[in-house]
């Protein structure tokens, strides 16, 4: 049996060495197109949520805080359980799930259960990261795991683009209760997809020696990057960077329904744009930190945290005097979504940069904790000071300013900067969507 076994390892190594599993990798990005209609789309349809509840800026805030309050403290362990249960499982119980919360969404009778549900939601977040992850690693050699992650990290902001642009459309036509009907349908679809069609490719140790082995240089690891300066900088910095996606993700379409009067539809639309912005913006501000800076990660934090000062002046008080023409303001929308949600990149290749290689896997761990958290506090204040004002206009211009004086700050204590070496690593590290 044993002989077996091996031998079919043996023959998954040499079919993952030999080639690009597309199949593989349009399952592990379908999970994550359809976890994305619900994770960045959902708030498309907060004006109708919004209306039929009666609540305020900062209650509706509470959702996104809920989901990822939950999704930061299941990260902890759904690694853990993706690894000993594997990628199937974690795609498949994470989908399901989702697709079962958007059901009992649909029926729910007050925003208080809405709130609960978001928390389970969260959990089923969680686990979509880590198992994508392990797939690409399982079914990819080095040589294509790069391109197979690059491809897989759009996946997320495309389910959001998509659920941008229906979702809001179904939910004038249809009702919103009924509209969620559509993603939970496809995400129980999805997940008989994936048990059908998905399997692992079990070709790692994951006995119990190995296990405790991990463990022990888990916690030796968490003692280390708290002594780790440089990683400390940038981890405080991703948690403005996670606040500055937070507020963006629940509030955007919200801001152009009730302070510019768009309907759901077209502000969905403009949430679109938002997103698209951001699906093309990873690789473009990957591109000019590469090429044009030379790799110099502090520079480039540096520009997005410009950049997204003056899209905050333009929101927060240009915007309002000039009257914008719905074209304008699309192309406001994909600027935004530009200069305040292209930084993942950047910021996921920073860490390597700064900590040893056998604290690679803890410290993006660690760095991801400190970005949920800004995640999950965010939209509740956001929409607190836009209570208080009565607008958003003051909101992006805190927003703004908060992000100026972090990035400035990034710039003087992100202590070291790394020329790319000659020589390739032998590991690479897969990009985590937040």
């Amino acid at each position: 049996m044993m002989k077996n076994n091996m031998s079919d390892i043996n023959n998954n190594k040499k079919e993952t060495n030999n080639k690009f599993n597309w199949n593989k990798l349009i399952i592990l990005s379908l999970s994550s197109i359809i976890l994305g209609l619900y994770r960045d789309g959902f708030s498309a349809l907060f004006p109708f949520i919004q209306r039929d509840f009666s609540l305020s800026r900062a209650e509706l805030g509470f959702y996104i805080s809920s989901l990822y309050l939950v999704a930061s403290i299941a990260g902890i362990f759904s690694g853990r359980l993706v690894d000993i249960k594997g990628a199937k499982w974690g795609m498949s119980t994470g989908i399901f799930f989702i697709g079962i919360l958007l059901l009992i969404h649909a029926i729910t009778p007050n925003y208080t259960i809405f709130l609960i549900l978001a928390g389970f939601a969260g959990f089923a977040l969680s686990l979509n990261a880590p198992a994508a992850n392990k797939g690409i690693a399982e079914w990819f050699p080095i040589k294509w795991r790069g391109t197979a992650t690059g491809i897989w990290s759009t996946s997320l902001p495309i389910g959001g683009l998509i659920a941008a642009v229906l979702l809001p459309n179904l939910g004038t036509a249809i009702g919103w209760r009924n509209t969620i009907l559509v993603p939970a349908l496809l995400s129980i679809i999805c997940t008989v997809i994936i048990l059908k069609y998905y399997q692992d490719n079990n070709i790692y140790d994951f006995s119990e020696k190995n296990q405790s082995k991990k463990e022990v240089s888990f916690w030796k690891g968490i003692g280390n990057l708290l002594n780790n300066l440089d990683f400390i900088a940038i981890s405080i910095y991703g948690f403005f960077l996670g606040a500055l996606t937070g507020a963006i993700s629940s509030h955007f379409a919200l801001f152009l329904f009730l302070d510019y009067g768009l309907s759901e539809g077209m502000a969905g639309f403009a949430f679109a744009a938002v997103q698209l912005g951001s699906i093309l913006s990873r690789p473009g501000w990957g591109i000019m930190c590469d090429r044009l800076l030379k790799a110099n990660k502090r520079k480039a934090f540096l520009y997005i945290g410009i950049s997204f000062v003056f899209m905050s002046l333009i929101l927060g008080i240009f915007l309002k005097n000039i009257n914008p023409s719905l074209l304008v303001i699309f192309i406001l929308s994909f600027l935004t979504g530009w200069t305040g949600r292209g930084w993942q990149g950047i910021y996921f290749a920073s860490i390597p940069e700064l900590v040893k290689e056998k604290q690679i896997g803890v410290a993006i761990g660690l760095s991801l904790l400190f970005l949920r958290v800004g995640m999950l506090l965010s939209p509740p204040v956001f929409g607190y000071i836009a209570d208080i004002r009565g607008a958003y206009d003051l909101s992006w211009l805190i927003l703004g300013f908060i992000i100026f004086i972090t990035s400035i700050g990034q710039y003087l204590f992100y202590l070291k900067y790394k020329k790319p070496k000659i020589k390739k690593s032998k590991k690479k590290i897969q990009p985590v969507d937040i």
